[in-house]
């Protein structure tokens, strides 16, 4: 069984559906393979393209794409989209051609460190050495991509490697990762936030892009429903819950960001989009209870007061069944 043939099996296998990319030496065999495994390929122009198009399946789904792409130039064109996906916490699968095994410093076909080049920018990097090893470094990248805070992964295809063979009986193919676990927050600490929140004069609940990845729009519909909290979308939170609801409080961004004495931070930044939470946009005293996937994000730029860490919609779960319904009057 050639290389090619591997990578696209062992693609197959992890629940991989759609493959973006730019065909041209040494990954022409792989697009093949690729396709004859039934992925859907999708042909671009430009590595950018690509690389995007494959980001925003990771989005949409949860689960990554691949981006398909030649070396040196064309792994640096797809570094946009690499970054951006990575900044984003999307899940992506990025497979470069590289240069043979056997060439290394000899100014091989566009020769580039690859690895060196995209590690900064993902979770996960490796150049494979082994046939034997491909089935191993793809799953361990899907399940990168998509445990924990998600993101990039790259693997460096030799050019040797699409072709070269090895018996079947030596390859050991791995069953699809499972999606990413729901993880849940300390019950000690949930309880402390629907305390905080109904202790509250003036709550706000901020709904970010985190909330909209984890397909968390059941539980917090009824959590803002049941407890007549006013809520602000992110950008990228809008459809989460319509602008449409009369809780929503969009139209009065600036007042309902300064007034609030808590906010309950769900799968957002305090980035610029959110004016880093600090005064005179926020109001100082402002006390935060703060959702996220990724442990290192809470408490950045404003310290938590609660800190409620794991997979927003269990833990939103969590929240419906401790606050019993508490009635507030809206801002």
């Amino acid at each position: 069984m050639d290389g090619a043939s591997i990578i696209a099996k062992a693609l197959r296998d992890q629940g991989i559906e759609y493959v973006f990319g730019v065909v041209g030496i040494p990954i022409v065999e792989l697009s093949l393979a690729i396709q004859a495994e039934n992925l859907k390929y999708v042909g671009m122009r430009n590595e950018q393209a690509a690389s995007y198009g494959a980001s925003a399946i990771g989005y949409l789904t949860d689960r990554p794409a691949v981006c398909l792409v030649v070396p040196g130039p064309g792994l640096v064109h797809a570094l946009a989209g690499i970054v951006n996906a990575q900044v984003n916490c999307w899940p992506m699968i990025v497979i470069g051609g590289s240069f043979d095994q056997d060439q290394v410093g000899m100014g091989g076909f566009q020769e580039l460190d690859q690895v060196e080049a995209v590690s900064k920018y993902c979770k996960y990097a490796v150049r494979l050495e082994t046939l034997e090893s491909i089935p191993y470094h793809i799953e361990k990248a899907v399940r990168t991509s998509i445990y924990g805070r998600p993101g990039v992964c790259y693997i460096d295809v030799p050019g040797n490697m699409v072709t070269d063979a090895v018996a079947t009986d030596k390859i050991r193919f791995y069953l699809r990762c499972p999606d990413a676990p729901l993880t849940l927050a300390d019950p000690l600490a949930v309880m402390k936030a629907c305390e905080t929140l109904k202790a509250a004069n003036r709550p706000l609940v901020i709904i970010g892009k985190g909330a909209a990845y984890a397909r968390a729009e059941q539980e917090i519909q009824q959590f803002v429903v049941n407890s007549n909290l006013p809520f602000l979308p992110t950008p990228m939170g809008k459809g989460v819950i319509s602008d449409t609801h009369p809780l929503c409080v969009a139209a009065a961004r600036s007042k309902a960001l300064a007034a609030a004495d808590v906010i309950l931070l769900i799968g957002a930044r305090l980035n610029w989009i959110l004016h880093f939470g600090q005064p005179p946009r926020f109001n100082p005293n402002v006390k935060i209870v703060q959702i996220d996937i990724c442990a290192e994000e809470i408490g950045n730029n404003v310290p938590a007061h609660v800190m409620l860490n794991g997979h927003i919609k269990g833990i939103m779960r969590q929240v419906c069944m401790s606050c019993v319904s508490f009635m507030h009057n809206v801002m």
